[in-house]
């Protein structure tokens, strides 16, 4: 173990974001607990079932923003989702993302639906947003690696997970803007704003 280097990056905030967050999505606290039991829990830290999110898009970085400009862009959202119908997601298998390991999640295309349609809201008051520029699947992460270079680990443990990992459903009727902190190996927000899909 004392060959291990601890993965980078500091506590403390990150910024403001658009998340979908699963408070109420029991079949997925379940998944997800079953699947966390089989982990090296030395080597990958378990997000909290409270803790599960998918993040959307970076609307500001921390101090970049003020509290006007996200009352307006939560505002221009609104109106946003007044046209995006609320729908359901499936978590589909388990992957490594960069050595963490989370839920791969479809439809895609509706998530980049939702996504673009909240950028085109936060780019409406601040145009040089910072928006995420991913190349990542959509994805839930359920564990956060501890130490770098574990990704053969993380294979593992996915593989490991292949037989036994359950496809579950969840419904999103909202999006959530998050002020968001890096704490220990994972993260951590606060709610700003909900934001409902209400689109018919």
């Amino acid at each position: 173990m004392s060959e291990l280097q601890l993965r980078e990056g500091q506590d403390g905030p990150l910024g403001h974001y658009w998340f979908l967050t699963f408070e109420h999505a029991t079949d997925l606290h379940i998944a997800t607990t079953e699947c966390q039991r089989t982990l090296d829990s030395s080597r990958f830290a378990a997000t909290p079932t409270d803790g599960l999110h998918l993040t959307l898009d970076r609307i500001s970085r921390n101090g970049s923003s003020t509290a006007q400009q996200r009352r307006r862009i939560a505002t221009a959202a609104e109106i946003a989702c007044a046209r995006q119908k609320p729908f359901v997601l499936t978590f589909e298998r388990l992957v490594n993302i960069r050595a963490a390991i989370g839920f791969l999640v479809s439809p895609d295309e509706r998530i980049h639906e939702l996504r673009d349609a909240l950028r085109t809201a936060t780019t409406s008051v601040l145009p040089d947003a910072p928006v995420k520029d991913s190349s990542a699947a959509p994805h839930v992460t359920i564990a956060y690696p501890i130490y770098e270079g574990l990704t053969a680990e993380a294979i593992a443990a996915v593989d490991a997970n292949a037989s036994s990992a359950r496809r579950v459903k969840a419904s999103i009727a909202e999006v959530a803007m998050v002020a968001l902190e890096r704490r220990g190996h994972g993260y951590r927000w606060e709610t700003i704003a909900r934001i409902p899909l209400t689109g018919e």
